[in-house]
């Protein structure tokens, strides 16, 4: 077997919303991420890994002060065999030029995506999931867009939130309950640069959750666990916690007024993924879902199935696996990941404990940074702590 070498490419989805070309060139803003925060990898390593032998790529020298020899150890330095390419997300430049850098068969990561996977990198697949898989009430009032008056429409039934084509980690949505003038003449204009806009109920969130697979070889969808997160109330990510992934499936399933809603959930995922995905993709799978109260009033709880699909190694996979690697057996403590900005990471910093660790480089207490905490160099800042 090949050694992973393993490419931390955080922000890969505006690669593919350029149009996955061979030569590109990301952002600024997207390469300062990925200079901060490359190193994550070397903290946990993918469940699905087989042994220890893996490399980590690096984007730069920034590092957490944190780490010992075992995890330094695993930084590519140069001759890194035969290994393969094994990147967070597809990104067939970034491939491409990682191959060349080291002499590598960039195989299947180097490769264009199959045209059946394109819905998938959209919207769109929102839309067919309810069409085609859900069973929830309100999933006919799910659709993808190409005229403002569609949305005129369906704003006579209710309140909706409007999501560009693209995911952008809570970025390009607007909860709408009436159109003006200024608003149509804003989303007339992004129907003119995407084409699509999609529509959804706008709901009453209580917990976002991610629900994590992993497509092996040879096909066979996985269900890897369930992760709770925090966002920002504009939907950024900020946190996921860090917990044994059966009780965090026993705490969905207990919140529900009908926990029948979350075993019918995950089994319209497999659904999905064994007929949509598995037949063009070999690798990880995140689907979020949350949960909302239906009325705004009553006591009842109910599930969103299906929020959005990424296909990558998402926060909520890597959330499972630093509870995996980093958590101690049996403790009673609340764990939580989360990556911030460096002003807001400032704060954080300014009044967390120091991390105190066992043996094992497990997290006892206080807070670990995972990446530099030099932060008038470093955009971003990842962390563990606990609570």
């Amino acid at each position: 077997m090949r050694t992973p070498l393993i490419v931390c490419n955080i922000g890969h989805e505006v690669a593919l919303e350029a149009g996955d070309p061979l030569h590109y060139t990301p952002p600024r803003l997207i390469r300062q991420m990925r200079s901060a925060l490359w190193s994550l990898p070397l903290w946990a390593s993918p469940a699905w890994l087989a042994g220890d032998s893996w490399w980590v790529h690096p984007f730069s020298e920034s590092l957490s002060p944190y780490l010992t020899d075992r995890e330094l150890s695993h930084i590519a330095k140069g001759d890194v065999g035969d290994s393969e390419l094994m990147l967070w997300g597809h990104e067939q430049s970034l491939a491409h030029s990682i191959a060349k850098q080291y002499g590598l068969s960039g195989g299947e990561a180097c490769s264009e995506l199959p045209q059946e996977l394109m819905p998938c990198w959209t919207r769109a697949a929102s839309a067919r999931f309810f069409e085609k898989y859900s069973s929830v009430p309100w999933r006919s009032r799910v659709a993808m867009i190409t005229q403002v008056e569609e949305l005129a429409k369906l704003l006579t039934q209710e309140a909706c939130l409007v999501k560009l084509p693209y995911s952008s980690s809570g970025r390009g949505l607007w909860r709408i309950n009436q159109l003006d003038s200024q608003l149509e003449g804003t989303l007339r204009k992004f129907l003119q640069r995407h084409g699509t806009l999609l529509v959804e109920p706008l709901l009453d969130k209580l917990q976002d959750y991610g629900a994590e697979y992993y497509i092996d070889e040879a096909g066979e969808v996985q269900f890897v666990g369930l992760c709770a997160f925090e966002t920002d109330g504009q939907g950024r990510y900020l946190e996921s916690l860090c917990q044994a992934p059966e009780e965090t499936l026993r705490q969905l399933t207990d919140s529900l007024s009908d926990p029948d809603e979350l075993t019918q959930a995950l089994a319209q995922h497999r659904a999905y993924l064994s007929r949509e995905v598995a037949p063009y993709y070999r690798g990880a799978v995140g689907i979020d879902l949350l949960t909302y109260r239906p009325d705004g009033v009553s006591s009842r709880i109910a599930l969103h199935p299906w929020v959005e699909i990424n296909l990558r190694y998402t926060m909520g996979h890597y959330a499972l696996d630093l509870y995996r690697e980093r958590v101690p057996q049996g403790s009673y403590d609340q764990y939580r990941f989360g990556i911030l900005s460096a002003p807001r990471a400032k704060a954080l910093l300014s009044t967390a404990n120091a991390p105190t660790l066992d043996d094992a480089g497990r997290l006892r207490s206080g807070l670990l940074p995972l990446t530099a905490t030099d932060l008038a160099t470093a955009s971003h800042f990842a962390y563990l702590r606990t609570l």
